[in-house]
């Protein structure tokens, strides 16, 4: 299994007011705070642009490395607020992990090799690309890789594929990841599935990021942000 990505960022201690903020966004630079099970309060600071944007690109799961005043936190990127109109990042959210408190994220799945079934002229299908886990920080994959090379046409592979040791899949074992389907449709008949309900699955997914097992701190930390 392979591991996140580790950025390191550096942390700078954040000025209040609104022009304040203004002047770091111009100069690069994105507000952020960071809570958890390893804080006693959040902290506030800033972090470069450039660096967050190496982050945000990443396809896998990547861990940022928060250095401030000394001290080393590693963090998952909670949420992000961004620009209307420029998309740039205007602030964002970041959990401090804490090796014995377990942590719910969301990983990206990766299917491997070809399926028998697209040889033959099937299609495939992949109706949910990313899944929520429960794990241990040591635990956290970049990303979940499944071998898909066995399916034939008509051929599926499910949640209960996911078999890593310390994770937690918190979807229900019989929901499809993905599917090979007919050269020329027959899917419902051949599976029994209404191809509505494939094509509505990977929309649940949303965008999560990592969270506390009690959650809610996250949604605090923002109001916070834009009341200054």
């Amino acid at each position: 299994m392979e591991k996140p990505n580790i950025v390191t960022v550096e942390g700078t201690e954040r000025p209040k007011g609104k022009s304040a903020l203004k002047n770091l966004r111009n100069d690069f630079k994105v507000p952020a705070v960071a809570y958890g099970p390893k804080l006693d309060g959040n902290l506030h600071v800033t972090i470069p642009e450039l660096e967050l944007e190496k982050v945000l690109a990443s396809n896998k799961t990547t861990i940022i490395k928060l250095v401030h005043e000394g001290k080393e936190y590693h963090t998952l990127l909670q949420s992000v607020e961004y620009h209307p109109v420029t998309d740039r990042p205007l602030h964002v959210d970041l959990f401090a992990l804490e090796e014995k408190t377990p942590v719910t994220i969301t990983i990206p799945i990766r299917l491997s090799g070809t399926p028998q079934g697209v040889t033959e002229g099937g299609r495939l299908y992949q109706p949910l690309r990313r899944i929520q886990v429960q794990c241990l920080p040591k635990d956290i994959p970049a990303e979940i890789v499944l071998d898909i090379s066995h399916l034939n046409i008509g051929g599926t592979i499910d949640v209960e594929a996911i078999d890593l040791e310390g994770i937690t899949p918190l979807r229900a074992s019989y929901r499809t990841i993905a599917v090979v389907r007919p050269p020329k449709g027959g899917l419902a008949e051949i599976l029994g599935l209404e191809e509505e309900e494939l094509e509505g699955e990977e929309g649940e997914e949303g965008a999560e990021g990592a969270e506390a097992s009690e959650g809610g701190e996250g949604d605090a930390a923002s109001k916070e942000e834009s009341d200054n």
